[in-house]
């Protein structure tokens, strides 16, 4: 082993050629991170261990192509398998990590072909995140899964074994509204489902949008025939054998409504992996803790993806974008490089051949403004106070470019002149106007 990381992003020393790089994680943050390993010109052993049987695919399709049309693996790789022989890493399918000895720096694994551990001067932890489970509503302890008809989308097996099942489907249920749901939604009423959404919280979206998004998806939906139930939950799952037959559910009006239901879809979020992590002791708390440079506390171990929370940050940031940033922050850190400039999150969401692009987080906006762009689109233009913090542009794609450059750039109009419908986004130039914040 050849150690030359450290914890300081003023002392660096780049890996050198006989060091060994071990990445936990065949998703996306995982295949980004040993690409950019690559081309910033680390040459050392690099070795990829991946739960998975296959190539890192990409995920997005998997609610809505994978679904609709069926797809395998393959055809959704994010590189041949000829790349990864090219670039000289060693991939080992369907191995599990059981344990990282921190002091030897050495992982175990259980796997029908990988060694039963290897050593490493870096570990990346790239394990992503997982479906939350939905408990059974009368017990309110035991899990449910496909035994009991209820699914969860999250890999490609997911999407394999719901898109069987919603082709023999006639009534689906999603419990929540969030985007996985929402995508699915569209994709079953292609597929021909009658589908009701059962939303818990007073509105779809309540944590990733605001209002204003939250509406125009739900008129969409409703558009399209979806029944939408807010501040309801499921409370008995009915069955005829095996088989789902009905969910009652309560609503907020709170009488008990029965819907007719082939089978479910828990779309209540994700947690993340970090089991792992927290076993060797390192700091975890709604993922596994990491510095600006996706450092943990144990300076030869790293986290990026799903997986990974800055500590300085409450949420983590599940999207492509950001697991691409994030793996190119650490391989800077670990070949001693100059770090990307900050990255603007960025998101988008397909439905009914409609997308609504993303730039931002919401989360912290206590207004917004609302536009008409052209005859199908619109744009909702997030404020905290005078901070303009994110943009949600339906059919818009104009506005999303111009409202992800005014939040790279910090320049962007004060909400008054946003909320004037005759003002077009491109006349806005920021020497022009006063007092315009920054």
């Amino acid at each position: 082993m050849n150690a030359t990381t450290a914890s300081s992003a003023g002392s660096r020393q780049a890996l050198g050629p006989d060091a060994e790089v071990v990445v936990v994680g065949g998703g996306h943050a995982g295949a980004a991170v040993v690409a950019q390993l690559r081309s910033q010109g680390f040459a050392g052993e690099l070795v990829l261990i991946s739960a998975e049987n296959g190539l890192p695919y990409h995920r997005p399709p998997l609610s809505k192509k994978a679904l609709l049309e069926g797809a395998d693996m393959a055809s959704m790789s994010l590189r041949p398998e000829s790349w990864y022989v090219t670039h000289r890493v060693t991939r080992h399918v369907c191995a599990t990590v059981t344990g990282i000895d921190r002091a030897a720096r050495r992982v175990h694994l259980q796997s029908a072909s990988a060694p039963e551990s290897m050593t490493y001067d870096a570990l990346i932890l790239a394990t992503g995140s997982a479906p939350r489970a939905w408990t059974d509503p009368v017990t309110g302890g035991d899990a449910l899964g496909l035994a009991d008809g209820v699914h969860v989308l999250r890999d490609f097996d997911d999407a394999v074994a719901l898109r069987a099942a919603l082709l023999a489907c006639d009534h689906l249920v999603i419990v929540g509204g969030g985007y996985i749901g929402l995508e699915v939604a569209a994709t079953a009423r292609a597929l021909g489902c009658e589908v009701c959404i059962v939303e818990l919280a007073p509105r779809i979206l309540q944590r990733v949008a605001p209002e204003a998004t939250a509406r125009l998806l739900r008129q969409l939906h409703q558009s399209h025939g979806v029944q939408i139930f807010e501040g309801a939950q499921v409370v008995v799952l009915q069955r005829e054998g095996k088989k789902i037959s009905s969910v009652r559910i309560q609503t907020a009006e709170g009488p008990l409504r029965e819907l007719q239901a082939d089978l479910l879809l828990a779309g209540i979020g994700a947690v993340p992996r970090d089991a792992l992590a927290k076993a060797c002791g390192l700091e975890v708390g709604n993922g596994i803790v990491v510095n600006a440079h996706g450092q943990t506390e144990d300076p030869a171990i790293w986290a990026l993806g799903d997986v990974a929370r800055h500590r300085d940050q409450s949420i983590r940031i599940e999207s492509v974008g950001n697991a691409n940033h994030q793996a190119a922050l650490v391989a800077a850190a670990l070949m001693a490089r100059p770090e990307p400039l900050p990255l603007v999150p960025w998101f988008w969401s397909d439905q009914y051949g409609g997308r609504l692009q993303i730039a931002g987080l919401w989360q912290p906006a206590d207004r917004w403004v609302e536009r008409q762009e052209g005859a199908q689109g619109r744009s909702i233009w997030s404020y905290q106070g005078p901070r303009l913090v994110a943009v949600d542009a339906w059919q818009a794609p104009g506005a999303y470019v111009l409202g992800k450059k005014w939040l790279e750039t910090g320049q962007y109009p004060p909400s008054e002149w946003l909320a004037n419908q005759d003002h077009n986004l491109k006349d806005w130039v920021p020497q022009a106007l006063s007092g315009v914040a920054s």
